[in-house]
């Protein structure tokens, strides 16, 4: 295989909901379907204001888990996680995952 600047990303996270105190995890992949390790992944999490950035890594085979989901009450429509980012680096064109993952009270 071979990869230059130019090959694209996409990112999948393995569901939409999860239980608060729970964990969930996603993978960034390249255009051939291989893991992409050791790349930053931004989000929203719960409560985050607008602007806050949270980050996490992906591990060596472009698997990244999100342990204990928060869940704050009286606050239901910020309980999701989402916006996570690939930004991009000299290797592969950064991405997006669209949807966000809700958490679910105890």
């Amino acid at each position: 295989m071979q990869y230059t600047h130019d090959t694209p990303t996409y990112m999948i996270v393995n569901g939409s909901e999860v239980a608060e105190g729970e964990s969930f995890s996603g993978m960034l992949m390249d255009a051939y379907g291989q893991g992409v390790p050791n790349r930053t992944i931004t989000f929203h999490k719960p409560g985050s204001q607008m602007g806050t950035i949270v980050d996490t890594q992906t591990d060596e085979t472009g698997e990244f888990t999100i342990d204990n989901a928060e869940y704050l009450s009286g606050n239901s429509d910020e309980n999701y996680y989402g916006n996570f980012t690939f930004a991009g680096d000299e290797r592969y064109h950064g991405c997006i995952y669209e949807g966000n993952v809700t958490v679910i009270p105890k």
